[in-house]
């Protein structure tokens, strides 16, 4: 079964990506920050993370370095619903498998 790391602060796409991915047999771990997903990473053992950039806190681009730093392998599948070119090419030059508005 694969984990999926799920991290945004709204709670309607956490739950709908909860649902999505249990509904392929995944294990989903929701988060609403950055700082708890990087936390959780040891203990979810991602195998997939879907990130928003926009996050209280640390935001997702500044996310994928520090999972990074973390030996942690997992594709990052950056989500906005607030999507620009600029946004786009950072998030895959610091590491995104993909990046999706």
């Amino acid at each position: 079964m694969s984990n999926l790391l799920v991290v945004d602060d709204e709670q309607t796409i956490c739950w709908g990506m909860k649902r999505l991915g249990e509904g392929i047999g995944c294990d989903v771990t929701t988060v609403s920050s950055a700082e708890e997903a990087i936390e959780s990473l040891e203990e979810c053992a991602p195998d997939v993370i879907v990130l928003d950039v926009r996050l209280p806190g640390m935001d997702g681009l500044a996310a994928i370095d520090k999972i990074r730093r973390r030996s942690c392998q997992a594709p990052v599948v950056v989500i906005t619903a607030y999507g620009d070119l600029q946004t786009a090419v950072q998030a895959v030059r610091n590491g995104a498998f993909d990046y999706l508005t």
